[in-house]
């Protein structure tokens, strides 16, 4: 009797597992479907520097540094393979030196993933995992892949294997502490300059500073064995003062483990704290889900991680090879905030609940103290009420080059909490200002927040006001053509984070980049200086008439100072930083 009833309790298991193999499958063919109709252009590679002479106005004389950019640039593979999501494109870095001597800004630009190149289009890679791209796969393909993913996914990483053998390219970092034992020979090869970029995975890559060229792929592991975990932020923090990089890794399991840890200027790493379960106010604890977290809040006290309900579903990242596909909305759960100290004796103080929202970016933040002497955070975050954005985002960098009509109203589902098949993104998130509070003995705590602005992603503002309260900011807002001289378009804005009030910059066809704010000095005005972006020309007729430049403007006025062409043709990237002629941090990414 006891054989039949683990027989069919085998039987059942077998079947359910099928069933929810299927239906995975049949949602990522869904996502498939949606991105059929995209079609990205090629970012030009310029290996060779190229000095642009300025086409208008004058660089200030104090504007002396470089910015670094980073993003996908490369989807028409050899006309072998096309990647359909816009975050997938193989990653290239773009560095502009600005030179008010020459009145002129040298650019050049890498692919920093040739290796995987070469693989997609020889080999086809079917085990790959993208962010968002679905591969075309037999059921063969589909079956032994899984166990390639895994290796890729949780397998270890040696630092001696090719430099551009993975896709590397959401953050850009300068300076970036170097494990302690790789100082020397890094120095031999690098120079005495380190550039970094980053993504959501434990994964790393360092990058020549003037010429690009990747150099060695590494894990946190590299800095300190315990930092084994699966996942990390591609935006981690940073404290100007004290010059330490913070972060996090995440560890899949059935017990997932959230390990916060900071790193010296010199590479040592200080553990703050191991997380598994959640510590409310009333004394509960619940265990923590890997939760997508693209980047966090630090302030001069605490380290702030925020839990949304977007979660990783099962082995699903594993079985498609797909992360978006593998997210699921859980609409029924808060999103939390893990209050970690920054002492290593104190750790995990709490964790507060509020109403689920999810954000990719987040702006400042800074500790206060109420008026019955209980701790509190202010931070500023871009904030969308749900994870609808996740699948909105696939076709991000294509612009709509006139007004479209109003599309048919097609019916939609959520399977995974996700509105599914998705509209096209009308809309940034809110610009919102939370407020966290806790009693000293964390009996009680609360959290709630206000609306600064709405329509506001890549939010950045003055590397002086880090984790010290701030007035401005600047960021981009979404805007839909209404004419036919119009694009679909992310212009500029300055945001007085008390206020409200925005200036913007606003031409029709011109979509900037996320601004990055650089200051004229450490003593001027909070909004003393120049804000910087890389702007893509939207041509009315087609491709053929895009074009790209360099952008200053006043930070102040939103006015413009100077711009210098760059090529005839569109550049996609994320984000960026800016470092001073002396290769001193200035905004940091």
């Amino acid at each position: 009797m006891l054989q039949f009833l683990i027989a069919v309790i085998a039987v059942a298991g077998s079947y359910k597992l099928v069933r929810a193999i299927r239906t995975l499958f049949q949602h990522v063919n869904q996502i498939k479907q949606v991105q059929q109709g995209n079609l990205f252009q090629n970012a030009q590679e310029v290996s060779q520097p190229i000095w642009m002479p300025v086409e208008k106005g004058v660089i200030p004389n104090w504007l002396s540094g470089i910015m670094y950019r980073i993003g996908p640039g490369k989807y028409n593979l050899d006309g072998k393979v096309m990647i359909k999501h816009a975050f997938d494109g193989l990653p290239f870095m773009h560095r502009f030196e600005i030179s008010p001597e020459r009145q002129a800004v040298r650019y050049n630009s890498r692919n920093l993933s040739t290796s995987v190149e070469r693989q997609l289009v020889q080999e086809r890679a079917k085990s790959a995992v993208f962010f968002g791209h679905v591969q075309e796969a037999t059921l063969w393909d589909r079956c032994m892949a899984p166990v390639k993913r895994f290796k890729q996914v949780f397998g270890g990483i040696s630092d001696t294997q090719n430099p551009s053998s993975a896709m590397v390219g959401v953050t850009v970092t300068p300076n970036y502490p170097v494990p302690s034992d790789w100082l020397d020979r890094s120095k031999d090869t690098l120079g005495d300059y380190h550039l970094v970029s980053k993504t959501d995975l434990n994964l790393l890559q360092q990058v020549h500073a003037n010429t690009l060229e990747p150099k060695r792929i590494y894990k946190y592991g590299s800095y300190d064995k315990r930092l084994d975990g699966d996942l990390s932020a591609a935006h981690h923090q940073y404290d100007p003062v004290t010059q330490e990089i913070f972060n996090f890794t995440i560890k899949f399991g059935p017990v997932p483990k959230l390990t916060v840890f900071s790193i010296s200027r010199s590479g040592q790493v200080s553990i703050l704290a191991e997380i598994t379960h959640r510590r409310l106010p009333d004394g509960a604890q619940s265990r923590i889900r890997p939760s997508y977290i693209h980047s966090f809040m630090l302030t001069q006290s605490h380290v702030i991680i925020p839990e949304y309900p977007l979660y990783y579903h099962g082995a699903d990242i594993l079985l498609s090879g797909n992360a978006v596909g593998s997210y699921k909305w859980d609409e029924e759960s808060p999103t939390y905030f893990h209050i970690i100290s920054r002492r290593q004796d104190i750790g995990h103080i709490i964790t507060l609940p509020a109403d689920s929202f999810f954000s990719f970016h987040n702006c400042n933040a800074w500790d206060f103290v109420d008026e019955n002497g209980d701790p509190g955070i202010l931070l500023d975050t871009c904030a969308f009420a749900d994870a609808d954005i996740i699948y909105q985002l696939h076709s991000f960098g294509t612009y709509l080059r006139r007004p479209v009509g109003e599309s048919k109203v097609t019916t939609q589902t959520r399977p995974k909490g996700i509105s599914m098949p998705p509209i096209r993104q009308p809309s940034f998130g809110d610009l919102r200002r939370y407020k966290l509070t806790w009693k000293r003995d964390l009996d009680q705590g609360s959290v709630a927040y206000t609306n600064i602005a709405s329509n506001i992603e890549f939010a950045r503002f003055s590397q002086h006001y880090a984790l010290l309260q701030n007035q401005f900011a600047w960021a981009c807002q979404l805007i839909s053509p209404k004419t036919e001289k119009e694009a679909e378009r992310y212009i500029l804005v300055k945001i007085h984070l008390e206020t409200g009030a925005i200036v913007a910059y606003n031409k029709p066809r011109h979509s900037c980049s996320e601004p990055i704010f650089v200051p004229k000095s450490a003593d001027g005005n909070e909004d003393e200086g120049a804000v910087i972006s890389l702007v893509n020309v939207v041509g009315e007729k087609g491709p053929e008439q895009d074009s790209s430049f360099l952008l200053i403007l006043d930070a102040a006025s939103m006015e413009e100072i100077a711009r210098c062409s760059i090529g005839p043709y569109n550049i996609s990237t994320f984000h960026g930083s800016y470092i001073n002629s002396d290769f001193e941090n200035v905004s940091m990414n």
